[in-house]
């Protein structure tokens, strides 16, 4: 009986073996995808050992450390930097890569000296305001410190919309100006766009102003009677009452060494206290603009002559050591590169609170990680390497991916396409929980048409908003790719309410969407990776 049962499962385990080595390459990828793999591994990214993953942190470090070791138990070669001690010790040559890009970045907080002045002119007469830091306005720290007096307009929500024909800045001179704004959008925008439109050009703001002449931004909420952090303004919108923490960690700006100061905006966050009082006078009434433009009703918005802002800075900068996490995956030819990436990082933890970031971006890390080991599990060699990474300090301004783009191993145009993923846990509405935006070059419609195709082939159930553009829009690090000329490819189903708070853990992780998004991926980045297009 004994020989008999372990003929039967012999035979079995044969069968099994030799039907999985017909499979075709994707096939065996696809099989590799599974809901265990995906939150075993986001179960520890997102886990308080990791306390928020906040860039030059103990937790990042820890994070690098084990995305670093997954990639090798995967199998994919190391593809960061040369490692002289580590060839040294193991009797290598000189050219041993790690895993690891590492870099320094400079961290800015704010000094002992933050004046805020209101200036209003009257006749003959001017009438200064002083306000209180970190109580009716902060600003955020630029290296170097500065002092500076300019007019002030107020341009409502600061928004800029082409498709609803909907334009703050109309008629309105910004250059060499603050810019006064309220820091949201109207109802019947917000009701009107999606949210990748919305987050577009939340984004690309800064930029926008800096093009039109403007020096700074202004922003309030109009219940805000405290100041918040200017690079953490959805901290405005709680309060203990409702059950969420506010954060209090001293707050800073990160930049990458240069042989130029940054050519940023100044950026300031006022209580609505401080902005009643920039307004004073003006006419311009908060609470009727805002119920006025929630509807997208007319609203005269005065000429502001006689208001001006003084602001005065001191910071403090130190230098901090981080690191992006490069696998590679060689393929037949190394000078056709297509580029797997997520960032890693989040935002820390603070006053017995930390910000996990399971859907940002503990899942888009998983998602490239679970890749590499489906691409791995195919058992091929891709035509195109495949380049793994994993970047830090993308909530600093898209820095890790931007200091790889800057410092390559191989030429520029050997890159031939970035595949970003970031916030894939997470279904955009509970009346579309299938619905997923995918962001692509439009010079290359082809991206739609295969994405269809496998859709279909492969049976996996989305529903795909496609949204081609010839510049790519989001926050994310995809624009660091788009910037030197990059085709990009992006899956994401969109933002909730937890986004940038604490209650991103992954007890809301919809397991079914993020399988489904890590899927399709596979089956375009295979066919993309083994194909001319």
């Amino acid at each position: 009986m004994k020989k008999i049962l372990f003929s039967i499962l012999t035979l079995s385990f044969i069968t099994i073996s030799l039907n999985y080595g017909q499979l075709a390459p994707v096939e065996k990828g696809l099989q590799a995808i599974t809901p265990d793999a995906i939150k075993a591994q986001l179960g520890f990214l997102a886990s308080d050992w990791t306390e928020g993953r906040m860039a030059g942190e103990k937790g990042e470090s820890l994070s690098a450390d084990y995305i670093a070791s997954i990639l090798q138990l995967y199998g994919v070669k190391p593809g960061g930097d040369q490692s002289q001690v580590r060839a040294l010790a193991n009797n290598l040559s000189g050219n041993e890569r790690s895993y690891f890009q590492n870099f320094i970045l400079l961290k800015t907080m704010p000094g002992d000296e933050q004046i805020l002045k209101v200036k209003s002119a009257d006749g003959k007469m001017t009438k200064t305001t002083n306000f209180t830091y970190n109580v009716d306005f902060t600003i955020r720290p630029s290296d170097p410190g500065i002092e500076i007096e300019a007019p002030v307009v107020f341009a409502g929500y600061g928004f800029i919309n082409n498709k609803l024909k909907y334009n703050d800045f109309n008629k309105l001179d910004v250059k060499g100006k603050f810019i006064l704004r309220i820091s949201d959008i109207p109802k019947f925008i917000r009701e009107s766009l999606n949210p990748t439109e919305i987050e577009s050009y939340s984004s690309e703001m800064e930029s926008t102003l800096n093009s039109m002449g403007a020096i700074g931004i202004i922003e309030f909420n109009p219940v805000a009677t405290v100041a918040g952090n200017p690079d953490r303004s959805e901290f405005l919108n709680m309060s203990p009452s409702e059950g969420n923490p506010r954060s209090g960690k001293p707050y800073a700006t990160y930049s990458i060494p240069g042989k130029k100061n940054p050519d940023n905006l100044i950026r300031i966050v006022v209580s609505v206290k401080t902005a009643n009082e920039i307004l004073k006078g003006t006419g311009i009434d908060i609470d009727d603009y805002v119920k006025k433009a929630n509807a997208n009703e007319p609203f005269l918005i005065p000429a502001m002559t006689d208001k001006s802002i003084y602001i005065r800075t001191s910071v403090k900068t130190t230098q901090v050591a981080v690191k992006n996490v490069i696998g590679i995956i060689e393929g037949n030819n190394p000078e056709q590169v297509i580029v797997l990436g997520a960032h890693y990082d989040h935002m820390g933890m603070n006053n017995g609170y930390i910000w996990n970031g399971t859907d940002d971006n503990g899942s888009g890390t998983v998602g490239v990680m679970t890749l590499a080991k489906a691409i791995m599990e195919t058992g091929k060699k891709p035509e195109k390497t495949i380049i793994i990474a994993l970047w830090t300090a993308e909530e600093e301004g898209l820095l890790g991916s931007r200091y790889y783009v800057q410092n390559l191993i191989y030429p520029l145009k050997n890159l031939r396409l970035n595949v970003n993923f970031d916030m894939i846990s997470r279904y955009i509405s509970d009346n579309e929980p299938k619905k997923v935006t995918m962001t692509y070059t439009s010079s290359y419609p082809g991206f739609k048409d295969m994405t269809t195709a496998n859709l279909k082939k492969y049976g996996i159930d989305l529903l795909i908003d496609y949204q081609p553009s010839a510049d790519p829009p989001g926050g994310s690090d995809h624009k660091s790719f788009v910037a030197v000329g990059v085709p990009i490819m992006r899956f994401k189903p969109g933002h909730r309410e937890e986004y940038h708070k604490p209650g991103d853990e992954l007890n809301t992780v919809d397991w079914d969407i993020m399988e489904k998004i890590i899927r399709i991926s596979f089956a375009n980045v295979w066919e993309l990776a083994n194909t001319n297009w």
